[in-house]
């Protein structure tokens, strides 16, 4: 795997259009204390992007997530651990925290 890990930091995909940042730190915080979560909205149209970011003060939160499969609102979501830097400064996208 290249790049570094960002601080137990895990990327979220296929989030539900319904679910926004608070929802998805209510259910991630089951396996533990959830630093940050982050849906990505696009800037122009108002609309989730359809994924986000969830940052765990421990490894084992983010072993523990890892050890699972998730289901939000019906939909499988997709989870994987963040490598690298994301630019979510991009004028495109909002991430509204």
């Amino acid at each position: 795997m290249a790049g570094n890990l960002v601080k137990y930091m895990l990327q979220i995909n296929n989030i539900p259009w319904t679910i926004g940042r608070q929802q998805l730190a209510l259910y991630f915080s089951q396996f533990g204390y959830v630093q940050n979560a982050t849906v990505v909205f696009d800037k122009q149209t108002g609309f989730s992007q359809g994924y986000g970011y969830i940052t765990f003060l421990k490894k084992q939160h983010v072993d523990s997530v890892l050890q699972h499969e998730h289901t939000l609102d019906g939909q499988n979501l997709s989870v994987m651990i963040k490598y690298g830097g994301e630019d979510l400064n991009n004028e495109k996208f909002d991430t509204r925290n």
